[in-house]
């Protein structure tokens, strides 16, 4: 079973892990894709089956649960790992009573990361509802660390746009648009379920931890407006791209239809004086072809006085 249990002492020091020693509260840490500890979860007789579904769902938008001496909230998280894409969200389930906290997830999330090394330098969070707020602020830090590195690459698009290559700058774009829409599309329900944890009454939170988590809303709320920003910055840039790459089409279409006007008398010359008939003049002159070459020399050069004359190019 990968369950693991820690004991947090009341300076918030991670005591043990697997014993049952005096406490302020337990923390257990559950993968709900692995069978045995979706076994464990639903043993417990603490968690109603509202809680424990939300637990073991595969998908989970982010909201938040009450009843009267427990909180289920279900929140996410950008995904930074390296070999995956940000707009991947790690789901994190969290359940807690006065002396329990479960979280769930099926990926490593370094925002549980930072928790568990914070307790083990005895700076971790002293009761449940300070590990949620803890919780939600981590989880806001690398929301803005994504964002500053969105809003970078978006910065970097905008300076090369005119140079860059159509094609590779339609597929980053495209790609920043995605980002952007995938992340908006979770935060915006989470900062809906910070604002019912952030109004509960429920006696698990400390006036502190509530006013932190308030601040924390604020700045998913800040973060989703700025998001929106990004987004139709990135729509512009696209849109600009497309008028870069029609302009280019148009240009080159152009050119083609200018060496077209050119030649199309020049053919029409040329056929006329192909068909095979009697009665064409010059058949019998030893000059006659140098003669049309240099009447349809002179009908080209003069079209293309004619062209620039008309400002046609």
């Amino acid at each position: 079973m990968s369950v693991v249990r820690y004991d947090i002492s009341d300076g918030g020091a991670l005591l043990t892990e697997g014993k049952s020693e005096e406490k302020a509260y337990r923390w257990y840490h559950m993968n709900y894709s692995v069978d045995e500890d979706r076994d464990w979860l639903s043993s417990r007789k603490d968690i109603n089956d509202l809680f424990k579904e939300q637990l073991l769902k595969a998908e989970t938008r982010p909201t938040f649960y009450q009843e009267e001496s427990s909180i289920l909230v279900c929140l996410r998280g950008v995904n930074l790992d390296p070999e995956s894409a940000p707009e991947d969200m790690i789901s994190i389930r969290l359940w807690m009573n006065q002396d329990t906290v479960i979280t769930s997830t099926n990926r490593n999330s370094l925002s549980l990361q930072d928790i568990h090394k914070s307790l083990q330098n005895s700076l971790g969070p002293k009761s449940p509802g300070e590990f949620v707020a803890i919780l939600i602020e981590r989880l806001a830090l690398r929301i803005e660390e994504f964002f500053e590195q969105f809003e970078e690459e978006l910065d970097r698009q905008e300076d090369n746009i005119e140079q860059a290559d159509s094609r590779e700058a339609g597929v980053d774009l495209g790609g920043l648009r995605r980002q952007a829409a995938t992340v908006k599309r979770y935060l915006t329900p989470q900062k809906e379920a910070l604002d019912k944890l952030q109004r509960t009454d429920s006696r698990l939170f400390s006036p502190q931890a509530l006013e932190n988590m308030k601040d924390d809303r604020d700045k998913f709320a800040r973060l989703l407006e700025d998001l929106e920003l990004s987004r139709e910055r990135s729509m512009a840039l696209q849109e600009q791209l497309l008028a870069r790459i029609g302009y280019e089409q148009n240009n080159r279409l152009y050119v083609l239809a200018i060496i077209s006007a050119i030649f199309l008398p020049l053919t029409f010359l040329s056929g006329l004086l192909g068909m095979n008939v009697a009665g064409l003049p010059g058949t019998e002159d030893s000059y006659a072809f140098w003669i049309v070459s240099g009447i349809c020399l002179l009908i080209g050069i003069g079209l293309m006085f004619w062209f620039k004359y008309k400002k046609w190019y």
